[in-house]
């Protein structure tokens, strides 16, 4: 076989498998600077019957926040009513407290949980007693016990539960007209960035969405 055809076409080859490897680990390094959040989202509307000179789901609208005597020096509920209005603004609500037909609370909040070898949680979240049981070395919300048995794998494994709702009330009825909530469990600790991907998945639709109870997966930066 001719040496000097077969030369070039080897280093084709071997130059063509280095542009393949590079390629591949471009790949890998974009997919591992992205993360899904995936959230499990409730709804309810009760938006009034509309009428001839009134929209029953109003398009646009204006709104001024609503926070609880416990969130008034809460800069977490700050932060979360300034995401709100950036998510709310591109959907034709805007801010407005002299004007405003609505009234809008936003919660967050976030809890560690114990978690299982899978990152499901082995006990509640939002659960503040602590049970120590004997044998099975699973952490359960009843009561409290002690043994010698050891669950294997110490320390166990910790996940995180963030949550966030948002209640919309009609300031001429005081009626609660849009109630939805966004819960999502993984092992992310930048609450923050969380809780922005949630927003934006408990207003999936709004103010008017199709399906009810859904799962929305939101893409974000690690």
């Amino acid at each position: 076989m001719n040496l000097q055809i077969m030369g070039p076409f080897a280093r084709h080859i071997r130059w063509g498998g280095l542009f393949l490897l590079v390629l591949f680990s471009l790949l890998l390094s974009g997919c591992n600077s992205m993360r899904i959040i995936e959230s499990q989202v409730q709804t309810s509307t009760q938006w009034p019957t509309g009428t001839a000179s009134q929209t029953a789901v109003p398009a646009k609208a204006f709104f001024r926040l609503d926070r609880l005597p416990a969130d008034v020096n809460n800069l977490q509920a700050g932060w979360a009513e300034v995401e709100l209005e950036a998510a709310l603004a591109p959907l034709g609500w805007t801010r407005n407290d002299i004007q405003a037909q609505y009234t809008i609370w936003i919660g967050v909040r976030a809890a560690e949980f114990i978690a299982d070898p899978w990152g499901r949680p082995v006990r509640s979240p939002w659960t503040n007693r602590i049970s120590i049981n004997i044998g099975t070395g699973y952490y359960r919300p009843h009561g409290m016990g002690w043994g010698l048995g050891m669950r294997s794998g110490f320390p166990p494994p910790s996940g995180y539960a963030q949550e966030v709702s948002i209640i919309i009330r009609d300031l001429q009825t005081s009626n609660v007209v849009y109630q939805t909530k966004a819960m999502h469990e993984g092992p992310w600790t930048d609450h923050q960035n969380i809780w922005r991907a949630m927003i934006g998945a408990a207003l999936q639709g709004f103010p008017n969405p199709s399906v009810l109870n859904r799962r929305v997966d939101t893409t974000i930066a690690r």
